[in-house]
């Protein structure tokens, strides 16, 4: 993927308030709610990326359980056969605006591509529709192709908040060979599909 000026806005996404496709897991892993002395095992899921520097329950402290905008029971995991933490995705719901986000997903290197960060992140989006949030945001970036990938399968759609979006998801749809993205505009409002010149 060619690279992306430093100046322009991350990628916003929207899910609207519909039921989740189903999400398994390879066999021996589960998904749970993260306990608060798991701080360490959640920082190496995220490690350096997000902030996430050091393996530390502190650092994890600050970030998560001194946030406001991260209610209780909202942080995930996919653990493994030895119930240790191997991936994570938060249920946010930010104060300013009572808006549902998916944030701070994440899963340990050795681990990825066995569809355990699709089946986190399933689970904290349950929780918003569980809770009665109207739709879910989240924010990226353009290499994180595979959890862009995760997030379109989700069925979250391309936010159209910048003049470079549409450019930038076009060649998203190309990466991942499909001809067509649904988006909305900033306001939530339906925006013409994202249509590769292939289609």
């Amino acid at each position: 993927m060619a690279d992306i000026p430093q100046d322009l806005p991350a990628l916003r996404m929207w899910r609207p308030s519909k039921p989740l496709p189903v999400c398994s897991l390879p066999q021996g892993y589960s998904i749970r709610l993260l306990a608060d002395n798991e701080g360490e095992a959640w920082c190496t899921c995220l490690l350096n990326d997000m902030g996430i520097d050091v393996i530390s329950q502190e650092l994890f402290k600050e970030k998560m359980l001194d946030d406001a905008d991260v209610p209780e029971n909202s942080i995930f995991c996919v653990e493994d056969e030895n119930h240790i933490p191997i991936a994570t995705a938060t249920a946010q719901l930010k104060k300013d605006g009572n808006v549902a986000t998916l944030h701070m997903v994440g899963a340990k290197e050795s681990e990825r591509g066995k569809g355990i960060g699709l089946a986190v992140c399933a689970a904290a989006v349950q929780k918003h529709l569980d809770d009665g949030c109207e739709g879910c945001f989240l924010t990226t970036h353009d290499w994180r192709l595979p959890a862009v990938k995760h997030y379109l399968k989700l069925g979250f759609m391309p936010v159209l908040n910048h003049e470079s979006m549409r450019g930038r998801w076009t060649i998203i749809a190309k990466t991942f060979h499909l001809p067509s993205i649904p988006c909305v505009n900033e306001d939530l409002s339906p925006a013409e599909d994202i249509i590769t010149a292939d289609s």
